[in-house]
């Protein structure tokens, strides 16, 4: 057996230092709820309040499936949604606006109320966003005026724009009692520009990247409160060489796995990003990377907005994004004191086609903006998704704990480089004799050594946590997880865990149950306080169990599910359910008939409205489980063939959804290697909510049309290109659907960064996939 690797870290440290923010930002929503800040976190009527924030631009989405999608959006743990309010999306001609359909600003906003979700407007002007000329409007270009200056001439384009938003938003703001609580103002300013993309392709004419300074932010946000874009929150991005409005705007940070604009022709391999080593974010003599800010690290909360949740493929780049990327970013910015998380993009989406032409940056492909977002463009939900719902959770039950913790890192964590694999990292946040152990073996670009025999030794008050007892860990590449120390669960002491808390909540009888979920080949531990033997074991399915005076520990073995059932000293009663990753990746904390509950599914799951949402590949039998399900008795399928319902003893509802199998004919013509023509019965469309076409090939570019009209396409990345088909139903409908794929091309770098002076194009396949809404009301 190999010899245990102890890591030591020091948790010992006064209490944080919180106090009322120095920022003038808050307000009060006719109902009374109140948004403050201190210096550390936000606040929702006076507790802390950790923001999840994820990106869904309205103008890329089809509007009739907003509904929908917000819905899942809400399902991953999101709290709040951030879009872009393009220029050129909305006055693409100048003079001429746009605010009806898949541009509706106020009915998205609507739809995010009805959702419960609050919402951030980046209004630009600038918002790069990969959209033609970063959002600006072809007809600003070859003026007298500088974009992006405090010349007069363009602030008055900028005041119309900020008019016409505010006209469309009236009434959303949150002192009107409606959703919007956040604007930005600008994007990047100083920090990046655009290409303007009506001059010559082989051209390299930028926009101005920025200038003016603190002045010209301050006149942005004058102009936008001017326009009725009043909010209790002002932001602006806070990297690069952006002016920063002390104590009138919040700045914001992100990070990003996947860095295409770093890939050239003489560089194509990208280098391992800073994202995944532990930094300290809130101490002004701490290490924190790249993040340097003009102000003092503590006056103000570091709060993010642009955290990668995936990455666009670019024309030179074509990373395929790793489904465990964004979780272990998350987890990497929390650690480092983080009480505020956004991504972007939460959700793709495609782009529209303009009256004057096409509306992408030209780096990028003419419509797909999918993002390997953990929502795809065609609604898809994906293995980030899942595993960024289990981080949403643990910080939506603990958030109030955790934001009010510093972060404490062990000797040498300033040393550690990204592209060091064989360092086991970690960190902690703690207050006063508790905490959260962060370990993280993810990084981008590189592949971690697996670490064996892992115990841990951490220092709170005036004790040594040493853990685990009885099961070394084995930490593999790609694992990321929490680790709770003297964590209170409803009076029994939890010493510590080898299994990262989901959330906690209570059955028909308010019996309180915690669950956990294992990380992937983790043998996982529990250890409770005795409380001098008081503690009852009433059942530990699943779990040995080990008792000594002052502890009872369980011991489980990876990937088996645990069910522990307690009597504390008082006589009430606990329960402890501990997953498999596996088993947790399928579970969701949804709002349903009134009350939180956890549900269990193979499938995408939301709510809308009363109503249980499942999308299935139309199979004839689905089945869910949901915890607590003792009041759902009455419910009923809509439109299904048949329902069964089961009640087991711990009150966890199991429906078996019945309904019509659906599959799809797809007729294929092979033209040549790289071309196929594809037709699709029309009456396929009646039975699904889409149908999507999985497309295996090799190639450059891959291009799909309808009657000769470019509709869709794919920079390939050695994934199968998605291709959602019903919203080109009525272009395709009696005609055949062509795709295409370009050849490999020398100077492109591949997702495997490996170049090749072969030319290949060739459709290797082709399927069909249904999707199909069961609902369950």
């Amino acid at each position: 057996m190999k010899e245990a690797s102890v890591y030591h870290l020091n948790g010992n440290r006064p209490d944080k230092d919180i106090y009322p923010s120095t920022l003038r930002l808050g307000g009060t929503d006719p109902a009374g709820n109140t948004i403050s800040f201190t210096n550390y976190y936000m606040e929702w009527n006076g507790e802390p309040y950790f923001g999840i924030c994820g990106e869904f631009h309205y103008s890329r989405y089809p509007h009739r499936a907003w509904r929908t999608e917000l819905a899942k959006m809400k399902a991953t743990g999101v709290n709040i949604v951030a879009t872009y309010i393009f220029w050129n999306h909305h006055e693409e001609l100048e003079g001429v606006y746009c605010w009806e359909g898949d541009r509706d600003l106020r009915r998205f906003v609507e739809l995010c109320a009805e959702q419960g979700l609050h919402v951030i407007l980046r209004i630009g002007p600038f918002c790069h966003g990969e959209v033609r000329n970063g959002g600006m409007p072809d007809w600003l270009f070859g003026r007298t005026f500088e974009v992006r200056s405090n010349d007069p001439a363009y602030l008055r384009y900028v005041d119309k724009l900020y008019r016409e938003i505010g006209r469309q938003a009236r009434g959303l703001m949150f002192k009107d009692g409606g959703p919007v609580i956040g604007i930005q103002l600008e994007n990047e300013f100083r920090a990046s520009a655009a290409l303007w993309e009506v001059t010559a392709k082989q051209g390299d004419e930028y926009m101005n990247g920025g200038e003016g300074g603190a002045e010209h932010m301050r006149t942005l946000k004058e102009l936008a409160c001017a326009a009725g874009l009043e909010a209790p929150i002002y932001t602006s991005t806070g990297w690069g060489c952006a002016p920063i409005l002390e104590d009138e705007v919040l700045p914001l940070y992100g990070g990003y796995a996947y860095t295409p604009w770093t890939v050239k022709r003489d560089q194509p391999l990208q280098q391992p990003t800073g994202e995944y080593v532990f930094v300290h974010f809130h101490h002004n003599t701490a290490p924190a990377g790249e993040f340097d800010p003009p102000y003092d690290r503590t006056c103000y909360p570091f709060a993010c907005c642009e955290m990668g949740g995936g990455m666009q493929t670019w024309y030179l780049a074509r990373f395929a994004v790793e489904p465990e990327s964004a979780a272990a970013m998350a987890l990497m910015k929390i650690a480092g004191g983080c009480n505020f998380v956004g991504y972007y993009m939460l959700h793709g989406g495609t782009n529209p086609l303009g009256r004057t032409g096409y509306l992408n940056e030209s780096s990028t492909p003419r419509f797909t903006y999918d993002f390997q977002a953990p929502l795809g463009e065609f609604g898809q939900v994906r293995e980030s998704a899942a595993r960024l719902r289990l981080v949403h959770a643990l910080v939506r039950e603990f958030g109030g704990k955790l934001a009010q913790m510093d972060t404490a890192l062990p000797d040498g964590a300033a040393d550690i480089a990204p592209d060091d694999s064989q360092t086991l990292r970690h960190a902690a946040r703690v207050r006063g004799n508790s905490g959260f152990l962060f370990v993280n073996n993810y990084q981008d670009h590189v592949q971690m050594r697996r670490h064996e025999q892992v115990t841990f030794r951490v220092e709170l008050g005036e004790e040594t946590v040493t853990f685990p007892r009885h099961a070394p860990l084995a930490i593999a590449d790609k694992l990321s997880a929490v680790f709770p120390l003297h964590l209170d669960l409803d009076g029994v002491m939890l010493q510590y865990a080898t299994a990262q808390p989901i959330t906690r909540i209570e059955d028909g009888s308010g019996v309180p149950h915690y669950f956990f979920f294992m990380p992937d080949g983790v043998d996982s531990e529990l250890c409770l306080d005795a409380d001098s033997g008081k503690l009852e074991v009433v059942e530990h399915r699943g779990a040995a169990c080990i008792r000594t005076a002052q502890e009872v520990c369980f011991v489980m073995r990876a990937g088996a599910r645990a069910d522990l059932r307690l009597r504390t000293a008082a006589g009430g009663e606990l329960r402890l359910v501990v997953l498999p990753l596996q088993e947790a990746l399928t579970m969701m904390e949804l709002e349903l008939k009134g009350r939180r509950r956890l549900v269990w599914c193979e499938h995408a799951v939301a709510v809308e409205g009363e109503r249980l949402q499942l999308f299935t590949s139309g199979e004839e039998q689905v089945q869910l489980s949901i915890f607590p399900g003792e009041d759902l008795g009455a419910l009923a399928g809509v439109g299904l063939a048949g329902l069964e319902k089961t009640l087991a003893e711990d009150g966890t509802l199991t429906c078996v959804l019945k309904a019509q199998p659906v599959s799809i004919a797809l007729h294929l013509e092979r033209c040549s290697d790289s071309k196929v023509a594809i037709q699709i019965a029309e009456e396929a469309y009646s039975d699904v909510e889409d149908i999507l076409l999985s497309i295996e090939y090799i190639g450059n570019v891959g291009y799909a049309f309808a009657g000769g009209e470019l509709i869709h396409d794919n920079f390939h990345n050695g994934q199968p290109w998605e291709l959602g088909l019903s919203r080109f139903r009525e272009r395709i409908a009696g005609r055949e659907l062509v795709l295409e794929v370009t050849p490999t091309h020398p100077e492109v770098v591949p997702a495997d960064g490996v170049l090749s002076q072969e030319r290949q194009a060739h459709i290797r396949d082709v399927s069909v996939r249904p999707v199909c809404r069961l609902v369950l009301a």
